[in-house]
């Protein structure tokens, strides 16, 4: 009878060590950089990434606020007048003037943001 063996070969790796590939002297092509810029990141810190996302929050609960303020409500029941008798028809206004207005900020910050 034979045996089975379960030891699996060991794999050499075949390849050039780094230290064996050549260089030149040849400033690298910019899609290559952007290549590498996108492939090696820099890490940002803790505060720089909480600050980065809180952000958006700051700035929805500075809509909310605005939004909150009776003129407000003034203002959209002159312009729609059915917003006096039905409330939640008021606030699904209110709420569609606050995400109009978050939408075009945030695109339009975008916008300037990856021109420079």
């Amino acid at each position: 009878m034979s045996s089975v063996q379960y030891i699996q070969p060991r794999l050499i790796a075949s390849g050039d060590p780094i230290s064996q590939l050549p260089v030149d002297q040849t400033p690298p092509l910019p899609n290559e950089v952007h290549i590498i810029d996108t492939l090696f990141k820099k890490h940002r810190g803790g505060m720089d990434m909480i600050f980065e996302e809180a952000k958006d929050a700051i700035f929805v609960a500075l809509l909310v606020i605005i939004a909150c303020f009776p003129n407000i409500d003034v203002i959209i029941h002159r312009i729609i007048p059915s917003t006096v008798n039905f409330p939640y028809f008021l606030l699904l206004v209110k709420g569609a003037i606050a995400a109009l207005i978050y939408w075009i900020i945030k695109h339009f910050y975008l916008s300037r943001k990856l021109t420079q």
